[in-house]
């Protein structure tokens, strides 16, 4: 058995059981992390990707300056961390990625998801090696 990179000897269950538990609050440790971070690229990347309006009816700055990542949770048993948009301007952020009568879609969710899945999937890799 390894654990932080030296070679460990069990020689009882309660040791074993201890050991696993160390290994455990690794791996819980490193699977927030990489959740944590693959969430805070895909939120900035898609703040970036977010168009910004010449027109500003609401008053409130533009969409892509209410772009938020919380906190990772594990209520559902996966590993998740919210993000999007906040409750001031998400509501509104279907009307430029859909489309409108009155505008054409310009996906800009979509695109982010696809272009930034690979680089996201690296960051996990990359976060749960183990041995590191």
């Amino acid at each position: 058995m390894q654990g932080g990179g030296r070679k460990m000897t069990v020689t009882g269950a309660e040791e074993l059981l201890s050991n696993i538990k160390m290994l455990e609050a690794g791996y819980d440790r490193k699977a927030r992390k990489a959740v944590r971070d693959g969430g805070k690229y895909f939120g900035e990347t898609l703040a970036q990707d977010t168009p910004v309006s010449t027109e500003d009816h609401s008053g409130k700055g533009p969409l892509r300056d209410h772009m938020k990542v919380g906190s990772v949770s594990v209520k559902t048993g996966e590993y998740e961390v919210p993000v999007g948009y906040d409750r001031t301007k998400g509501p509104i952020a279907h009307f430029p990625n859909s489309g409108t009568s009155k505008q054409d879609p310009q996906h800009f969710i979509e695109k982010t998801q696809d272009g930034t899945k690979d680089a996201v999937l690296r960051i996990f890799v990359d976060n749960l090696k183990v041995g590191d």
